[in-house]
């Protein structure tokens, strides 16, 4: 199992875990170090060294070509990058221990190997053969009786890529148990029956389906042990049916080019026993998730890492985990949930609410977070939101979660944590938090914190080995920035109590600043209020509310200024000779008719209105209204008008009556339109306006 384990290895760090390079500037082909020596090593040949078990003589480059002779102890040979390219010699191994178990050639630029050279190897289990020119699968024995473990990665075919691979060509290895084919340039695989393969490794090839695992016989599978699967840096784009992989546990998917993810792209019915799911770093252009498009009730992990989708997006289906009840790890980290709501966040994590131990959120540009978003994750363990936006946390958020024993806040904008974010129980239940790399603030806010460090030091993590720094005060850190419990505790008290006075000042300030800007609204409203009632809308027994009697040159201002004002704002209902007199009907029947069915009549003084003769006529109409129904009239002087200029009736209804005068600037305006609109619904008002600086027009 040991050396399983060691193989497998191999097999995932093709990239960017290895320590040497191949030949030509191929790098990630060999790893150097396959066999880890013991402790007490020793030099058993000049250019080997020596354990109990292992005989490593690797990285000569061309100055060993052969095994040296050594006691048959050593069961783990190491012979890579050595600069081999033919072993044609079938007693290569003569030296070797019959007992061997794992041979190592990576990276020896082999193109040919003898096909009796393995043989008498009985006990050999594992062999590696990567990074070789020439060497072509056919080659390469497979007729080693206990062979299970077989690595063939980073071969180089000539000039010409190896389009075409047809896993027939190991069928007979009988007790094969994984096979790495990884960075072979592969476009089409065909498959066969290899009924003891459990792990399968086509990394880095050039893959555009996704491999055919059932067979023409009533789909039987071609790998009916297989258990896991390595797929990532292909060109895959879909997984069509039919699947067969009953024993199929993991799935690695990353780096492939799917546009989309349909619903039941992974549903239990094609992979019965899957638990773990990796889908990172998918093409640049996916964008859409179909819902359901895992709905597996088996999967237990998901990761879904650095594919920058915008969740709070419609192509986002909020449903798009549904069917996984069973997830316990889920990553996201590396999308967009800046803009998720609250409501899209809880239906994407709902079926999982119940199994989800584990949600990594980091580097989603999360700018905050509400007191109850985690709150439903009911055994949620581990939560990173490290890499985020966020400012402040809500008091709380975290306390509903009562087996949450690792938290990171690592490299946010935190400057200060409230002392009611983190609950004592809280406190007591985590065990790995991070939150170096924030602009803390260190004041006595942050006493409380410094003092949980202190208490706690192996709970704080650097996970960036920057430090807990004060972002206000150079070079320091939390945990000795100096402190004094009782100068603080005094201190918050002398702010409360200035902050408390400055908002009384404050407000009364600008309670006086309004009473005094509004002064004249105040006192017209308190007039009203106490002085008299308002009346309600005109009377059922008239149709207008206010007959307007003007000069043709003045209705430019009854349409601009007073129209819109009564009509548009008040609701009123005037009556305008241009707009409402009836057409054929005598003047004179006009005039009379109109004035008789408006409850008041409002006369717009000017020149133009005293040489106007029908607006002479008017005043008349009006005044004898007057005398039979008392304060109906209002009067509005537009502009100042000379009394020689003015007729006798004018004369006789300006000593008779207070006016309202109209003036520019916003100020006389608004006093005009407040002591007109009293006027117009309480004519008793008029009568108390002789002295008009008494409302508005004085101070």
């Amino acid at each position: 199992m040991a050396m399983l384990a060691i193989f497998i290895a191999v097999s995932v760090l093709y990239a960017g875990d290895v320590t040497g390079r191949c030949r030509n500037n191929v790098t990630h082909c060999w790893y150097k170090n396959l066999f880890i020596l013991e402790p007490h090593v020793r030099a058993c040949h000049d250019l080997c060294n020596c354990t109990d078990t292992t005989l490593d003589c690797s990285s000569n480059q061309g100055k060993l070509k052969f095994v040296p002779h050594v006691n048959e102890s050593y069961i783990n040979l190491n012979f890579s990058n050595n600069k081999i390219s033919n072993i044609s010699d079938e007693d290569f191994f003569c030296n070797v221990s019959r007992n061997v178990r794992a041979i190592d050639l990576y990276n020896n630029g082999l193109r040919f190997i003898s096909k009796g050279v393995f043989d008498g190897l009985d006990n050999l289990t594992e062999l590696l053969l990567g990074g070789s020119n020439y060497l072509e699968y056919k080659d390469i024995c497979c007729h080693i009786p206990n062979l299970q473990h077989l690595s063939l990665g980073c071969l180089r075919f000539g000039l010409a890529p190896r389009t075409t691979t047809n896993l027939s060509l190991f069928q007979s290895a009988k007790s094969l148990r994984t096979l790495g084919l990884w960075r072979n340039k592969i476009y089409k695989l065909h498959s066969a029956l290899l009924p003891s393969l459990r792990t399968l490794n086509l990394e880095s090839n050039r893959l555009f389906e996704f491999p055919v695992s059932c067979s023409d016989r009533k789909n039987e599978s071609f790998f009916p042990s297989l258990e896991v699967l390595w797929l990532d840096g292909n060109m895959i784009s879909c997984i069509d049916d039919p699947v067969c992989l009953p024993n199929l546990t993991e799935l690695h998917l990353r780096y492939n080019r799917f546009v989309q993810l349909d619903t039941d792209a992974f549903f239990t019915a094609r992979f019965g026993k899957l638990q773990f799911l990796k889908l990172n770093q998918l093409d640049h252009e996916f964008c859409r998730i179909r819902p359901y498009f895992v709905n597996n009730s088996i999967v237990t992990n998901i990761s879904f890492t650095n594919n920058d989708v915008d969740f709070s997006q419609h192509y986002v289906n909020e449903t798009a985990f549904g069917g996984c009840t069973s997830v316990q790890h889920l990553s996201l980290s590396g999308n967009n949930f800046r803009d998720v709501t609250k409501g899209k966040f809880h239906a994407l994590l709902q079926p999982m609410e119940h199994s989800l131990k584990a949600l990594y959120l980091g580097r989603v540009r999360l700018k905050f977070i509400t007191s109850n978003m985690f709150s439903r994750l009911s055994q949620l363990r581990v939560l990173h939101l490290y890499g985020n936006d966020l400012s402040s946390i809500p008091d709380g958020a975290f306390n509903s979660l009562y087996h949450l024993t690792t938290l990171t806040l690592d490299q946010n904008n935190i400057a200060t944590i409230a002392k009611a974010t983190f609950s004592v129980h809280l406190r007591m239940r985590l065990q790995y938090v991070t939150l170096d790399c924030n602009p803390f603030q260190c004041t006595c806010d942050i006493l409380w914190f410094q003092q949980w460090m202190k208490a706690n030091p192996r709970v704080f993590h650097d996970y960036h080995g920057k430090g807990y720094r004060c972002a206000n005060i150079g070079n320091i850190s939390i945990p000795s920035f100096p402190l004094n419990p009782q100068a603080c505790l005094l201190g918050s008290d002398a702010v409360a109590f200035t902050i408390a006075v400055t908002c009384v000042l404050l407000f009364f300030l600008l309670l006086f600043t309004i009473l005094f800007r509004f002064r004249w609204h105040m006192r017209l409203w308190l007039y009203q209020v106490f002085h008299n009632s308002k009346r309600g809308r005109r009377s059922w027994r008239y149709k207008y509310d206010v007959f307007v009697s003007y000069a043709e040159e003045d209705a430019r201002w009854v349409l601009q200024e007073l129209l819109p004002v009564t009509e548009g704002r008040w609701g009123l209902i005037l009556c305008l000779h241009q707009r409402d007199f009836r057409p054929g009907k005598h003047i004179v029947d006009n005039i009379a008719d109109c004035v008789s069915e408006s409850e008041r009549v409002v006369l717009v003084f000017s020149p133009h209105f005293a040489r106007s003769e029908w607006c002479q006529f008017e005043l008349k109409l009006c005044q004898s209204v007057v005398m039979e129904r008392d304060d109906v009239m209002v009067l509005v002087a537009l502009q100042e008008t000379r009394s020689r200029d003015m007729s006798g009736a004018m004369l006789a209804v300006l000593r008779t009556t207070t006016y309202i005068e109209w003036e520019e600037g916003q100020d006389a305006t608004q006093a005009f339109w407040g002591r007109l609109r009293l006027a117009l619904e309480d004519p008793d008002v008029v009568a108390t306006q002789n002295n008009v600086c008494s409302l508005y027009m004085c101070s």
